[in-house]
């Protein structure tokens, strides 16, 4: 399962936990219910802050929202080691969408 798939896995699994209906997490977010089904469905890419909100919405820390429970079972790890984990793969993983932003601003900027 790559970050995007576990990102919205544990998202509708964190929701659904609550409770939430998807328009229920959009109102707590104050945002459209068709973005939380956007992204639900894989097809809609939330900023930093958004996640965030999500997070928030639903009474966890953002890194929950990447957590990989079956890669790395508690008994074999010590928790700082499944911290650092879980905040190198967060870091890729937007250093990687940095990169992107940057590289699509670039082309728009009409050279000097």
């Amino acid at each position: 399962m790559d970050l995007d798939q576990l990102f919205v896995f544990n998202l509708k699994k964190w929701r659904k936990n609550m409770g939430l209906s998807q328009k229920a997490l959009a109102e707590r977010c104050n945002a459209a219910h068709s973005y939380i089904r956007q992204i639900e469905s894989g097809s809609g890419h939330p900023s930093f802050a958004f996640i965030g909100k999500l997070a928030n919405a639903l009474n966890i820390e953002p890194y929950q929202l990447f957590y990989d429970e079956t890669a790395m079972p508690p008994d074999k790890i010590l928790q700082s080691d499944r911290i650092e984990s879980i905040k190198t793969k967060f870091l890729e993983r937007m250093a990687s969408e940095f990169d992107i932003v940057i590289d699509t601003l670039k082309s728009k900027i009409p050279p000097v």
